[in-house]
């Protein structure tokens, strides 16, 4: 299975997109796993690390103002981080961090573990709240991971470079659990793709990814709301397909079941079966779809 760097590798060149970063807390860990990847250099242009105030207002372009008004650790830094690090790197898409990591460094109202992401591109420059629970190491790992899939994230939603033939479609796939056993769900002669496979409960998605798989579980396998409990939400699986000509991105959810006797299943499938996870790869599936397993089955 690809890595989290190396898929966003992908995705870049498939884009035609470069990537910089700014790291403060983090300390130069997205920019040692981006680079990590053999090839990098092809769409990865660098990196500043801004770990004091002096960097960030000198070298990335922070109003000392901002730092003064809302300190160093909070989403309007962490913005200007980003929009000045996509100007200074000279990058399509550049991505940021500022926290505190601990055990040190806490005030009140930012405790230790407290983050912030920035991202900033072409569209616009945001930024995401993160609180981690761990010590000083693993708070910087998971913010470097939470950065980076972040950006992988964004990278999903933007379209190919010209040449690029494939048709971009992105579904939800639920897995549905009971007793430590997965639902697995044969397509049948009615539906549009990958007759005869077996797959989870699937769909399109015409809403956002989270309302899409309620609806997807309520149409294909009769179960509302309170039928089910969201265990996990996995990072997106890609699959291409050159005989269809598409290139499917995967969301993954799994769902605990409270009482499998309520399932019905409708006319896009005609059979059900409940196996251990381990014996997915026994059947003849949708692309993917041990892979889209594996991302919510992962601790």
């Amino acid at each position: 299975m690809a890595s989290l760097e190396q898929e966003i590798g992908d995705l870049l060149r498939r884009k035609g997109l470069k990537l910089g970063a700014v790291e403060s807390a983090t300390g130069g860990l997205i920019s040692h796993r981006i680079t990590d990847v053999s090839g990098s250099s092809d769409y990865y242009k660098g990196s500043v690390t801004a770990y004091s105030n002096e960097i960030k207002i000198k070298v990335v372009g922070v109003k000392e103002e901002t730092i003064k008004k809302y300190g160093a650790v909070s989403p309007q830094v962490v913005e200007e981080m980003a929009l000045g690090g996509r100007k200074v790197l000279g990058v399509d898409v550049c991505v940021a961090d500022t926290g505190i990591a601990g055990p040190t460094g806490a005030t009140p109202g930012k405790p230790a573990g407290l983050f912030y992401i920035g991202l900033s591109r072409k569209d616009g420059t945001y930024s995401r709240k993160h609180l981690f629970q761990g010590d000083r190491e693993q708070n910087k790992q998971a913010a470097a991971e939470a950065a980076l899939v972040w950006v992988k994230e964004y990278l999903l939603t933007q379209p190919d470079a010209p040449g690029d033939s494939l048709q971009e479609k992105h579904v939800v796939t639920c897995f549905l659990e009971s007793g430590g056993k997965i639902l697995l769900l044969l397509r049948s002669g009615q539906v549009g793709t990958y007759r005869g496979r077996w797959a989870g409960v699937s769909g399109y998605i015409e809403k956002s990814p989270d309302e899409q798989a309620l609806v997807e579980i309520s149409e294909e396998a009769g179960l509302s709301g309170g039928d089910i409990k969201l265990l996990k939400k996995g990072e997106p699986a890609v699959a291409e397909d050159e005989k269809l000509g598409i290139r499917w991105v995967v969301h993954p959810y799994l769902f605990h079941v409270t009482d499998p006797t309520k399932i019905r299943i409708d006319w896009e499938h005609k059979e059900s079966r409940w196996i251990d996870p381990k014996d997915i790869g026994s059947y003849k599936t949708v692309p993917k779809l041990k892979e889209a397993l594996a991302r919510v089955l992962k601790s």
